[in-house]
């Protein structure tokens, strides 16, 4: 009767030398929204590290619940958190409220409000470590002023205006100190063929090429050549895009690359060490039920796109949600509760730690100690959160 027992402790010893015995206990799969489709999380196989599980620190709080924020790091090592929307009844109220990050205690302090309300805008550090604000919602609708935050003073102050309201639209940081601001929303609700670049020195907005697409919420990259690449986006009357364009700051002009595999908008790219840009997620044009846990990958010798695996959950409204690590690999936290590490050996991706919501428009920021910040989103319930948390990179 004792024998059973017997060849089942001898089972058990066997695993355990054979290092098929996990050494923390193994977390039931986390529950999906149901908005979320995709398929099971893929197990880290038995035997392999991953060090990206358990490395999310229990929840910070920022003083102020927003999202579609911007989240800018500074020169002295802080986070400056800008603007954003909160709820307020049953409507979205775009805030002017700012606060600072100080990863030495993991606390946020309160900084000089911006001069006006805005959700949705950029913000792009500037070689002179103020950093630009620009665009985005206000009260009365898209805004075309901008604003600059000085960390000596702590205080916000109007620049030039752009030429044309937006929202939606895109910031990059140029190699001569200068930033494009590349399509958006118009005052019409159309998105935009313009583009116009600010000159940090001037402090002004001034005129650039025409894109080929008006498009908003797609994703522009800076590439290691210093041309800027402009992938998908909603080009309005419910068409998304799969075009992409490259921006040359030497001749002010968009010339048209190979499409992407999918249409998609709302989703987010971020360059990778190897020069090409990885593209993640996003939604066709049925927006909510139209999410993607598809990725591809540009070739910026080629011009072309790739595809490569899915990610392991759907994902969309993560434009600032994934962040390249010192390692290579990039972190994606945002637009799903499952936190994804993008391993560019292999081109795969692995699960990491587990938020407790879905966290839409949140924003993800690396630090100089190569933690990740992770602020804000709103909720499956589409109520902003006050939350952030520091994540292992």
């Amino acid at each position: 009767m004792q024998k059973p027992y017997f060849f089942m402790i001898i089972v058990l010893l066997v695993s355990f030398l054979s290092g098929c015995v996990p050494s923390q206990p193994v977390e039931s799969e986390p529950v999906q929204t149901s908005t979320d489709s995709a398929s099971p999380i893929k197990p880290v196989l038995p035997g392999t590290e991953n060090p990206y599980l358990n490395c999310l620190s229990p929840a910070l709080q920022m003083n102020v619940e927003r999202a579609a924020h911007t989240a800018t790091l500074l020169s002295n090592g802080r986070v400056l958190i800008a603007g954003g929307f909160r709820e307020e009844g049953t409507s979205e109220i775009a805030i002017a409220s700012a606060e600072i990050f100080d990863p030495a205690t993991n606390t946020f302090t309160p900084t000089g409000n911006m001069n006006e309300p805005r959700d949705g805008h950029t913000a792009t550090l500037l070689p002179n470590g103020q950093v630009l604000i620009a665009g985005g919602w206000n009260q009365s609708g898209r805004s075309s002023t901008a604003e600059l935050y000085d960390p000596q003073t702590g205080k916000f102050e109007y620049t030039g205006s752009m030429i044309a309201p937006r929202q939606g639209m895109t910031a990059s940081l140029l190699a001569n100190g200068q930033v494009l601001i590349a399509g958006g929303d118009s005052a019409r609700n159309t998105p935009q063929l313009t583009a116009e670049v600010y000159n940090p020195v001037t402090k002004t907005f001034t005129a650039t090429g025409i894109l080929n697409n008006g498009r908003m919420a797609h994703t522009s990259t800076l590439l290691n050549d210093g041309k800027v690449l402009l992938v998908g986006g909603g080009s309005g009357n419910g068409t998304v895009l799969a075009s992409a364009e490259v921006y040359d700051p030497d001749t002010g002009k968009f010339t048209s690359t190979n499409d992407a595999h999918v249409i998609r908008y709302k989703h987010t790219a971020v360059l990778l060490q190897d020069g090409n840009v990885l593209i993640l997620g996003g939604s066709d044009q049925n927006d909510w039920t139209g999410k993607y846990d598809s990725a591809e990958i540009y070739n910026f010798k080629t011009g072309t796109f790739g595809k490569i695996s899915n990610m392991n959950r759907e994902r969309f409204k993560l434009a600032e949600a994934a962040v390249l690590l010192a390692d290579g690999n990039v972190l994606i936290g945002g637009g799903n509760r499952q936190i994804e590490i993008f391993d560019a050996e292999s081109q795969s991706f692995i699960p990491g730690d587990v938020l407790d919501d879905d966290y839409f428009y949140s924003v993800l920021t690396r630090l100089q100690n190569g933690h990740v910040l992770i602020t804000g989103g709103y909720d499956s319930n589409i109520q902003p959160s006050n939350k952030a948390w520091l994540y292992c990179g």
